[in-house]
């Protein structure tokens, strides 16, 4: 007997409140030396990793996500004109979500004058966990599509027969949210 195929396509969705605030800084420091730059980008740093240490966030988990110097021109009378270095310093950290503990966190690096751009996005602790819910729900829309498809065909839907996985995105996002 021919095996009678239906083919279906799964989308799945999941939602879970955010468990994890990841916190990306940036501090540049523009100086005509380049010693000079490095060390007040240095020192912007420290200033961030001091705050951390004041509120007993492990520094271990303030990581180096990017640095960098780059050559600073000016544009005069045709020519580009060397004027300094700006070294640039990018890091991340991942917190519990905890509103008051982040708002100290940002008051005490303006204190101490750390000055760094700041970036947050919102994450959960366990995004495999996330995901195989995902999957699930991929699994039972595809199911149901195809039990649409057989009844419409007047055909009753047997076992499956076949499951082909491939490269599907899972993203994990949050919406914005006031802090």
């Amino acid at each position: 007997m021919k095996t009678r195929t239906i083919r279906v396509q799964g989308k799945g969705s999941a939602s879970q409140a955010p468990d994890r605030i990841s916190l990306f800084f940036s501090v540049a420091h523009p100086r005509p030396q380049y010693d000079k730059a490095i060390e007040g980008c240095n020192s912007r740093v420290e200033a961030i990793r001091a705050a951390a240490s004041e509120l007993n966030l492990p520094g271990a988990d303030l990581k180096t996500v990017q640095f960098g110097v780059s050559d600073e021109t000016q544009y005069e009378n045709g020519r580009y004109k060397h004027i300094g270095y700006t070294a640039t310093h990018q890091l991340c950290m991942e917190l519990p979500v905890d509103q008051t503990l982040v708002g100290k966190f940002l008051s005490s690096l303006v204190q101490r004058g750390a000055e760094p751009q700041v970036r947050i996005n919102f994450t959960v602790a366990d995004p495999e966990a996330l995901k195989q819910r995902v999957l699930a729900d991929a699994v039972a829309n595809a199911k149901a599509r195809a039990e649409v498809i057989a009844t419409a065909s007047g055909v009753k839907l047997g076992s499956i027969a076949d499951i082909q996985y491939g490269y599907s995105e899972v993203v994990i996002s949050s919406q914005p949210s006031e802090m």
